[in-house]
């Protein structure tokens, strides 16, 4: 494990204090929640924008968008058997 060393303005150091203390731990454990916290955050706001810049790309290729639609067309010609019974809801 690695220790740090910070400063930290009054205000903060007096919010993080009476914080950790509602909370029933040390400032030092609220602090490094809070640090993993924001990792995870920013890790999740990484890969989000990771997604979009796929979606983006997909959207300008010519032979990703011929796919789609072929595959929406394959979807939309299948037909269903003629069921009866509409089992998804619980009425016969």
């Amino acid at each position: 494990m690695t220790a740090l060393s910070l400063h930290l303005s009054d205000k903060l150091a007096k919010a993080s204090h009476e914080a950790a203390k509602a909370m029933g731990i040390s400032r030092t454990e609220f602090i490094r929640q809070a640090l993993t916290h924001e990792l995870e955050n920013f890790y999740t706001d990484q890969e989000r924008q990771a997604i979009a810049r796929c979606f983006s790309a997909m959207r300008k290729n010519k032979r990703y968008i011929i796919q789609s639609k072929k595959l929406e067309t394959d979807f939309g010609d299948t037909e269903l058997p003629d069921e009866k019974d509409e089992w998804w809801t619980g009425k016969k």
